[in-house]
């Protein structure tokens, strides 16, 4: 009973202290019906979700494919297994969310609204539990510094980039542990005024209900399996309760050691994780000094963007350590001398400075530059990184204004709702214009080239996506841009050899793979796409030790497995080549080509219906993929479903107009099925005529379709015509020979064909 009498009241938690009439001072105005805190979150929910309106509409984006899209662990229940317990399955140890992901994947699929209102969702609950922390510490302007955070632009990177669900998560988590730990290490009341060092017998007050201190701990693991740069967060606690109370008592510090050892391991398995991804070689090969240096300056970067976030940059320029400039001392030399006078006179005006500019800089250390990370492969900064860091400096900077504002308009309490909204209207404005840029990756990589010139990963991102999307032209200009930005990018030199390849420059792409090979000597896809141009060759045998390579390199890799069956197939070994197609499947279920030639493969062997289903399955995993719906066509006329073929045909006609094989075999069924409804003779006789001229007129094929299609226009002397001009292309005595005979027969007798 003692222990619940000191603990405050619900209402208590949340009063102003009395010395601070700034404290919340917007609710002051409000009526007392709306001053509940159900209310104001609603309102946070609401002004997150109208500013991150166009987030809505937005598709997914880089990486979005490793996390969700191509995550085939997403996908059963023994994904679901392989995410918790064999670290390395994904690209990074997070079990608790990719199991948001295998969640919502079940829930919706592929649909990117599902997954961008969850995380627009969770950044709102986060701005809303920021709000509760700060009126439990009695800091003026909580609402203001909530509603900040919600609104402020540079949390947009966070937001609406569906694989930076884990930092929205994490910080879920972590201000969730922050303040159960608050009602265990601070059950009374708090105060927002400086407090000199207290005496031992003030910093061992009581504690709150011990249930607090295991949800704490219960919730900070969740944090850190949702994202390990929560990490910090024993730190922040203590760092708080000193705060509070003047000075830290030696249970505290044995109360957070639990903390310390969850933090510590998880740090290690995110370490050899990353390790694992390739964060080894000179772009990591740093010295402590140098490091140092960076700090500096990314330490002053992060707080610029926060008070100026102009411009903001998906992919900021990588900075270069210049050891031998005077310059590139100063930030670093300014961060130190900061943090040294707020803590020398941490007692006494810069006791909130300390604590914001300290909290700030213990959630920046993990991503400062003195750990390896691999997106320092890129740039040094980025701002995801400061989703929680930010927290600091805002609540500061809110507090700060209500003070002031108080002090200077005392008796106009709506000075500080309106300058307050004011300032959110702006912040609001920035983060939905910020937003437009993540619509999709094109414009993504589009903006952040017009941004940073120097960025080859967006030249090479962008050229790669315009190259699967068959705008080859295009895609040579930013891979060529690309590798002359970053002349020793394996990756960037085999995508350049793709383009080349596709746009028929053989002797250039060879060079480009064999050059990513130099740079990365195990390269399983530099390996695969040799094999892929020896096989466009018809140099099979050449074509199999480097598709084998690969495949040893990288067991997964689909499309080198794709190719090695088609090697097979160029060998005439049918059976290896199926084997190995139907292996592919095994590690990725929806790869197209290989259910389309496994399609192929039973059609030509007689049996229509697997050959259906396969093909069915390759319209579906690819949907705009002609040669399969043209294909599904086929077998479905030769299973009598000729509604549908028809359907399927025109299909592969709307993606690809000129695609030969769809306008005869289109042609074809109009001019010759038995059902009325479904022959046109006009449409047949256009899409045959343009097949010939593609054709050239030396496909004995397109000739018979063309014949067939006079002759169902009433033209039977040009469909005669045609026929025996196929005659002469084809090999006497053949079934095709044969066929075409008794076509000319039917012909010479005025009757058209009737298939």
């Amino acid at each position: 009973m003692k222990r619940r009498k000191t603990q405050p009241s619900r209402r208590g938690a949340g009063q102003t202290n009395p010395a601070h009439p700034a404290v919340d001072s917007f609710q002051n105005i409000l009526p007392s019906s709306c001053q509940q805190n159900w209310l104001f979150g609603l309102f946070l929910l609401a002004i997150t979700l109208l500013a991150y309106q166009p987030v809505w509409h937005a598709g997914f984006i880089w990486d979005d494919d490793t996390y969700v899209t191509n995550n085939q662990a997403l996908h059963s229940l023994n994904g679901l297994r392989l995410l918790w317990f064999v670290p390395g399955v994904t690209a990074q140890y997070y079990p608790l969310t990719f199991t948001t992901f295998w969640l919502e994947y079940h829930l919706w699929g592929l649909n990117p609204l599902g997954y961008h209102l969850v995380n627009v969702s969770l950044h709102a609950f986060n701005a809303v539990l920021l709000w509760l922390i700060l009126r439990r510490l009695n800091v003026p302007g909580a609402w203001l510094a909530a509603a900040i955070f919600a609104l402020h632009p540079v949390c947009v990177e966070s937001v609406a980039w569906i694989t930076e669900g884990k930092n929205t998560l994490s910080a879920l988590f972590y201000l969730s542990a922050l303040l159960a730990a608050f009602k265990f290490w601070l059950p009374t009341g708090t105060s927002w005024q400086p407090k000199p060092a207290a005496s031992p017998a003030e910093s061992t007050r009581p504690l709150g209900d011990w249930k607090f201190y295991w949800l704490a701990l219960g919730l900070y693991l969740c944090a850190l399996l949702s994202k390990t740069t929560t990490i910090p967060l024993p730190f922040v606690i203590l760092l708080l309760v000193w705060w509070q109370r003047g000075r830290l008592a030696k249970r505290d510090a044995l109360l957070i050691l639990p903390f310390l050892a969850l933090g510590a391991g998880m740090g290690l398995i995110t370490m050899h994780v990353e390790r694992h991804l390739g964060t080894t070689g000179s772009e990591w090969n740093l010295s402590w000094f140098e490091r140092s240096l960076i700090a500096g300056k990314d330490f002053w970067f992060y707080l610029g963007k926060l008070f100026w976030p102009h411009p903001l940059i998906f992919m900021y320029p990588r900075w270069e350590t210049e050891t031998s400039q005077v310059s590139s001392y100063l930030p670093t030399l300014a961060m130190v001398v900061c943090l040294f006078v707020l803590w020398w006179k941490r007692h006494d005006w810069a006791r909130p400075l300390f604590v914001a500019m300290v909290y700030f800089a213990a959630l920046l250390l993990l991503v400062l530059g003195f750990f390896n990370i691999y997106y320092f492969r890129y740039s040094f900064v980025s701002d995801h990184f400061q989703y929680l860091a930010m927290l600091g400096p805002l609540t500061l900077a809110a507090a700060g204004m209500a003070v002031t504002l108080n002090r200077l308009w005392k008796s106009w309490p709506l000075v500080e709702p309106v300058l307050g909204a004011a300032l959110l209207l702006i912040l609001g404005g920035l983060t939905w214009q910020q937003c437009q840029r993540y619509a999709n990756v094109e414009t993504l990589w589009r903006v952040t080239v017009a941004q940073n010139p120097d960025c080859w990963l967006a030249e090479n991102n962008l050229g790669y996506l315009l190259l699967h999307n068959n705008r080859v032209a295009e895609a040579l200009n930013h891979l060529q841009a690309a590798v002359k930005i970053h002349p020793d990018d394996a990756m960037a030199e085999n995508n350049l050899g793709s383009a080349l390849l596709q746009n028929g420059n053989r002797d250039e792409a060879l060079v480009c793979f064999k050059k990513a090979l130099a740079i990365q000597p195990e390269y399983a896809l530099a390996y695969n796409n040799l094999g892929d141009l020896f096989l466009k060759q018809g140099r099979a045998e050449d074509a199999m030790p480097y598709l084998l390579k690969a495949l040893a390199l990288q067991p997964s890799l689909a499309d080198a497995g794709y190719n090695l069956g088609n090697a097979y197939l160029q060998k005439g070994q049918l059976a290896q080549a199926v084997q190995q197609w139907q292996k592919v499947l095994t590690f990725q279920p929806d790869h197209a080509k290989a259910l389309n030639n496994l399609g192929n493969a039973f059609l030509n062997a007689g049996q229509i219906q697997p050959a259906i289903g396969y093909f069915r399955k390759a319209v579906a995993a690819e949907p705009n993929y002609a040669e399969a719906e043209n294909n599904l066509g086929s077998a479905l006329i030769q299973s009598g479903q000729l509604e549908e073929a028809v359907r399927c045909l025109s299909n592969a006609l709307a993606t690809q107009p000129d695609f030969v094989p769809a306008q005869n075999n289109l042609a074809w069924v109009l001019a010759t099925c038995p059902q009325n409804n479904l022959r046109n003779g006009r449409e047949a006789l256009k899409l045959a005529q343009r097949a010939n001229q593609l054709s050239r007129g030396n496909d004995p094929l397109i000739l018979r379709t063309l014949a067939a299609t006079y002759a169902e226009n009433n033209q039977f002397t040009n469909a005669i015509a045609v026929d025996r001009l196929a005659l002469r292309l084809v090999q006497p005595g053949s079934d095709l020979a044969a066929n075409l005979q008794e076509q000319i027969q039917r012909y010479e007798t005025g009757s058209p064909s009737r298939d």
